[in-house]
């Protein structure tokens, strides 16, 4: 403040104003600028390098309360990884007497503390705009506190605090915030540094009306005389982006195990802010499927994947076209993978993809995941079909009938394994490799360089067993059996209107099949029904 003091001289004296120099000194950044942290400030004012250690604990800020936008709404959530400006309350707390020219200092850049970076700087200021006047009382986005106190003797206006006027409500606009959660939460979190100066030892900290800019005199007293709270909250829950991933098998089911099927992954942003960007896909079976460079994470080896692609970020896959890192920049955006995956020897597979990604502040994680099942027609080892044919010369009352036996490898993967064939039985006739019962005659299970047995012995043996099947191959055969009946004394054949009186068997032929390691091989029988009827009409189903 300017003093006017009277000049003495005697009464003829005059004083003449030759000129005047007016020197203004102004500070141009508001009260809600963006500037430096706790520790830049004092460097800057001190022109010391002294490192802060923040470790008095006089003033604190204990909570925040009462989010609203700049409009005055309340405010409950944002977006993670974008940036907003928000208004709250700060209640300030002091274990001290009094302690003067009080900073508050917010870390806004997702940094861990508030002492160097970019921070919200601000002092505890009057009631003050924008958009209300101390007159009108204090609306929602009135800034600064009712509680103001000055204590210092420089009578400067960067608030103070007391023990009689404790729990200061200070209302505060941060600017330029970006949405970030604490660890282990889903809160806002917003580290900040307060910082205050002691009786006798103030410095000037004049912040002129009506904004209250923030003054850099705001600084600790001395490198102990702070406080900072890395782990500050504020209740705004943080949204994390969202996606949507799916799973389709082609083919869905297939007749023969060990085949390959074709997946595709389907990766959409469904969040309804910003962007995400994908850097990895892990299929629990098949390993790594894709991962960008510089992704923190490794995919776990897949459960079906053989040495030397069954350890962790390697991947049995083929056919991979995955492009990664992909930005979805926008709401709905997608992208889709496809690879290639060997089906093995079981009755169906379920596996998994994890999508995983970033929100688009490059840090926040987000993951998705999906599932596919593809089943399998067939038996799990190794199928076999046993297929059947046959063709009968009746006779009254019995008929002897001639069977074709096939028994087909129809696993047809490169990886898979060969069979072994050593027994061949029919439901109804028995053992079919040797001349029994109503057995009249085989090739079954005979060498192939000697003839069939009884009423076959005219044919060449089909090989003796056990027999070893490739994959894709085959074991055939033949065999005569005889089944009888009277007419009328059977269930007559389901055609009863040609074939009034008639005789019938059903039976089915199942063979004795391992694979390499001697496990059992399911099959898949082929059941033959033979009707002989008496006018002298068969039919064979």
């Amino acid at each position: 403040m300017a003093r006017m003091s009277r000049l003495g001289g005697s009464p003829h004296s005059s004083l003449a104003i030759v000129g005047a120099i007016v020197i203004m000194l102004t500070q141009a950044a508001p009260a809600r600028a963006t500037n430096n942290c706790m520790q830049n400030e004092y460097d800057l004012r001190t022109g010391t390098t002294k490192t802060l250690t923040c470790t008095a604990n006089d003033v604190r800020i204990a909570f925040a309360r009462n989010p609203r936008d700049l409009n005055g709404n309340p405010l409950t959530s944002c977006n993670a990884g974008q940036t907003f400006s928000f208004i709250a309350d700060f209640v300030v707390v002091t274990t001290a007497t009094a302690r003067e020219n009080i900073g508050l200092y917010f870390a806004i850049a997702g940094q861990k503390a508030a002492l160097t970076g970019t921070c919200a700087d601000n002092i505890i200021s009057p009631v003050h705009p924008p958009n209300c006047s101390t007159a009108a009382g204090q609306s929602p986005q009135c800034l600064g506190t009712s509680q103001y106190e000055e204590l210092d003797p420089s009578s400067d206006n960067c608030g103070d605090i007391s023990t009689d006027d404790n729990n200061q409500v200070v209302t505060v606009e941060v600017d330029n915030v970006l949405c970030k959660a604490a660890p282990d939460s889903n809160q806002l979190i917003l580290p900040n540094c307060t910082s205050w100066q002691q009786p006798g030892g103030t410095l000037l900290c004049q912040s002129p009306a009506p904004d209250y800019p923030y003054v850099s005199a705001a600084i600790p007293g001395s490198p102990s005389k702070c406080n900072c709270d890395s782990g500050f909250t504020v209740p705004i829950t943080v949204q994390n982006p969202t996606i949507a991933v799916s799973k389709t098998p082609n083919p869905s089911s297939i007749t023969d195990a060990g085949g390959p099927v074709n997946y595709t992954v389907a990766v959409t942003n469904t969040s309804n802010f910003g962007g995400v960007t994908i850097n990895q896909i892990c299929d629990d079976k098949y390993g790594n499927i894709a991962t960008a460079a510089g992704a923190k994470a490794t995919c776990p080896a897949g459960s079906l994947c053989a040495a030397p692609n069954n350890v962790a970020g390697t991947t049995c896959a083929t056919n991979v076209s995955c492009a990664l890192p992909a930005a979805l920049s926008s709401p709905q955006s997608s992208l889709t993978c496809t690879f290639t995956g060997n089906l093995p020897e079981i009755p169906s597979l379920t596996d998994t993809v994890t999508v995983n990604g970033v929100a688009q502040d490059g840090t926040t994680p987000i993951s998705g995941t999906a599932s596919a099942t593809v089943t399998v027609g067939e038996a799990p080892a190794t199928a076999a079909d046993v297929v059947t044919s046959a063709s009968a010369a009746p006779s009254y009352g019995c008929a002897d009938v001639k069977y074709n036996v096939e028994v087909e490898n129809t696993s047809r993967s490169a990886g898979d394994e060969s069979e072994t064939l050593s027994a061949l039985n029919d439901s109804y006739y028995g053992d079919i490799t040797k001349v029994q019962g109503n057995v009249l005659g085989t090739t079954c299970g005979v060498a192939t360089n000697a003839a069939g047995l009884g009423v076959l012995s005219g044919a060449s043996g089909a090989g003796v067993l056990p027999a070893t099947i490739a994959v894709g191959g085959n074991y055939s055969c033949q065999f005569v059996g005889k089944f009888c009946g009277s007419a009328g004394a059977l269930q007559n054949p389901p055609n009863a209107t040609n074939c009034p009186a008639g005789i019938e068997v059903i039976d089915t032929v199942s063979g004795t099949l391992t694979g390499d390691d001697s496990e059992a091989v399911t099959q898949q029988v082929a059941t033959l029904t033979v009707d002989v009827c008496f006018a002298a009409t068969e039919t064979t189903k």
